[in-house]
């Protein structure tokens, strides 16, 4: 059962962004252990990369880990999220073998929020129809790390995602040039401006693309992802910088 909400509308677009920290530990116990250190710094969202953890293919394992982190995020959200090789990640993983993993995720009840790679099924319309009877939120992902497509096809892909049932939409993106960066940033006002009642998350990754991480409240991300430690992708700032960045602008516009 969903025990907390998870985004809040306000402000500009959808208010100050809430600020997700992964936790990227391969044993049980160092997974603890980063989980309350996130939490205790005050993140908003921890978020569980599932494909880190040496036991994934294990499903009790899983569910003692899930279980754990429950207990753990008592007032944080938590984000469970396995990324395939092709989108980023440590592992291969079959489609069965994903949808399994992802299905039984959602029924557990312990997460509230699951990441759900689009373009690595094949029928997600159906998936998506199957874990949302585990009354579970959705963040549809894509990602890109070679390069940044136009922003007519940015905002399509977030279309997509909506039109399939996603609860939130995320595409990451790797700039060539600033201009690249732009594209983005474009793509996600224009999604705040047609579907304002859709939340969003959109990244320029790199250090070309640190910007789009700190600028969602004015353009339209509701999240954005920090680091405790080691980053899960390239470009993440460090949680207590973010944080004070966010806190910075979210003065300003008042």
């Amino acid at each position: 059962m969903m025990k907390k909400a998870i985004i809040k509308k306000g402000g500009s677009g959808y208010g100050k962004p809430l600020i997700c920290v992964p936790v990227v530990k391969k044993r049980r116990e160092d997974i603890f252990k980063a989980a309350k250190g996130i939490v205790e710094r005050g993140a908003s969202v921890l978020e569980w990369r599932m494909d880190w953890y040496e036991q994934v293919f294990i499903w009790t394992q899983v569910e003692e880990i899930l279980k754990g982190l429950a207990d753990i995020c008592k007032e944080t959200l938590l984000l469970c999220t396995f990324r395939s090789r092709p989108q980023g990640g440590e592992l291969e993983i079959a489609e069965e073998d994903y949808r399994m993993l992802l299905k039984r995720t959602a029924e557990s009840g312990y997460a509230d929020l699951l990441d759900v790679e689009v373009k690595e099924l094949s029928e997600p319309l159906t998936v998506f129809r199957e874990l949302h009877q585990s009354s579970i939120e959705i963040l549809a992902s894509q990602h890109y790390f070679s390069h940044t497509p136009e922003t007519e096809t940015i905002v399509k892909e977030l279309r997509d995602m909506k039109e399939l049932g996603a609860d939130i939409g995320k595409i990451a993106v790797m700039p060539q040039s600033e201009r690249d960066v732009l594209h983005l940033m474009e793509a996600t006002v224009s999604m705040k401006e047609q579907y304002p009642d859709y939340p969003i998350i959109t990244m320029s990754m790199g250090k070309t693309g640190v910007i789009s991480r700190i600028s969602g409240q004015v353009f339209g991300s509701c999240m954005t992802f920090g680091a405790v430690g080691k980053v899960s992708a390239p470009g993440q700032l460090p949680m207590e910088d973010l944080k004070l960045i966010l806190d910075k602008i979210a003065e300003s516009l008042e």
